[in-house]
């Protein structure tokens, strides 16, 4: 690790990238402090490991600051950015990464859906392999910490695209999950975004890329030695035959042509076979023998908040992250093959006024394959309102769309809604990458003993 890191402050340190930042620090022996702008779960979960308050405040900067890192949600005038004394290493929170696996293979798995499931799984293949590498995983696994230094060369992480930074890594070997209208503000538009994946694979060693994506595949070219993977005929790693069956996917496993058996998802849907097929992909670039790896990923466990099934009493209750139109698509499909006949409630809660905007007809158009859409306000994230924005314009478009859906601002109100529509044997989800996990939760309490 690097000799700069030895007192380190990090701003929104209870966001999952940057948790995971502030455990590799603590593990590498450097003292760490941190501050973010609400209480959490989260927040006292990473007090196990670091000094941490609640806002953001000059007096919480500790004195022999030798680095201070700070998130993508943090602005410029943030008070605790604006009181670094001169001399102090000021840092995004990949940059600061970069410093921590200097001199490690990096498996940098990139793309706008995918990313903490994959690299969840191509980590578990390893370890289950006899390996330990270093990790780094954007979100929450149960019995996998979020960040771990390990005892290998290899250094698996999860990259965040969405401020551009990402461009400037150097990996072993680079997975690109998929590519997707997502942060176009960042790179002024879809190819903007198109051109930061390219320059990613171009600067890799090796590549595994979404064979079924045709703006992945058609980034491909700039990979030196890629390999590909999805159901389409071709590809490398190729899933065929795909059953759905509860919380598990099945497929035949074809890989370079040849039938390599039958393989058990730890997750539901077509997403996660295609996570899956990305995982093993890497692991056999990274020498993982493929009948080993068959056996082993059934084991393997799922992120929190990925179709994360809370209870199953009657009713079954759901907790998603999803935040994007495709990756509602798949949420929804997941749910349908995995629990066929069943009525779905979905409760989605819009994240940043931003993607609201732009693509609020796409969220409608797919929250109207539900049986019935609840609609809250926008989880702002970071992003100041937009005058004439707002979670109203997701129902209205769900209606458009021929769905039935209503509008409820506060997560109390939406559950109270979702609450008198259900009725036994419904399949009730919580869509949303902000607080909605709440309402989530707060339901699978409520339904726990089932009708």
């Amino acid at each position: 690790m690097s000799t700069d890191f030895r007192r380190v402050h990090l701003v929104g340190i209870a966001g999952d990238g940057m948790a995971g930042l502030a455990r590799l620090l603590w593990q590498g022996g450097a003292k760490v402090s941190g501050s973010d702008l609400c209480a959490s779960p989260k927040l006292w979960e990473v007090a196990e490991w670091a000094e941490v308050a609640v806002g953001h405040a000059p007096e919480n900067l500790p004195e022999g600051l030798d680095a201070l890192v700070f998130s993508s949600a943090v602005k410029p005038d943030n008070p605790e950015l604006c009181a670094v004394k001169s001399g102090v290493l000021v840092l995004p929170r990949l940059y600061a990464l970069r410093h921590l696996w200097e001199g490690r293979d990096l498996v940098a798995v990139a793309g706008t859906h995918g990313k903490t499931t994959t690299t969840t799984w191509i980590t578990h293949l390893l370890r289950a392999g006899g390996l330990m590498p270093g990790h780094y995983i954007g979100g929450q696994v149960p019995g996998l910490p979020c960040a771990s230094w390990g005892h290998e060369r290899l250094f698996v992480a999860e990259i965040d695209e969405s401020d551009g930074r990402f461009v400037h890594l150097q990996p072993k070997l680079a997975v690109l999950t998929s590519v997707d209208t997502d942060h176009l503000g960042t790179y002024h538009g879809f190819s903007g975004l198109k051109r930061a994946f390219s320059l990613f694979l171009a600067r890799a060693e090796k590549a595994v890329v979404a064979g079924d994506d045709p703006v992945a595949l058609a980034l491909a070219r700039e990979a030196r030695d890629c390999l590909t993977f999805g159901l389409t005929r071709g590809t490398h790693f190729q899933a065929r035959g795909l059953r759905f069956q509860g919380e598990r996917a099945f497929f035949e496993l074809h890989a370079f042509g040849r039938s390599r058996g039958v393989v058990e998802v730890p997750g539901p849907g077509v997403h996660n076979v295609r996570n899956a097929l990305a995982a093993l992909a890497a692991g056999h670039v990274l020498g993982l023998g493929l009948s080993e790896m068959v056996a082993n990923l059934a084991s393997a466990p799922r992120p929190k908040r990925r179709l994360e099934i809370l209870e199953e009493n009657g009713y079954l209750v759901v907790d998603d992250y999803a935040h994007h139109p495709t990756e509602l698509a798949a949420g929804l499909s997941a749910l349908r093959g995995g629990w066929p006949g069943r009525r779905i409630v979905a409760v989605f809660q819009p994240h940043r006024f931003t993607r609201t905007a732009l693509l609020a007809e796409a969220f409608g158009a797919v929250l109207a394959r539900a049986d019935w859409v609840v609609v809250t306000e926008i989880y702002p994230a970071f992003e100041p309102p937009i005058p004439g924005v707002s979670g109203r314009q997701v129902a209205e478009a769900v209606l458009r769309c021929g769905g039935r859906a209503l509008f409820r601002p506060e997560l109390l109100q939406a559950m109270d809604a979702a609450a008198e529509l259900i009725r036994p044997g419904d399949i009730v989800v919580g869509f949303g990458a902000g607080d909605i996990w709440k309402l989530s939760r707060e339901m699978a309490r409520s339904l726990s003993s089932g009708s």
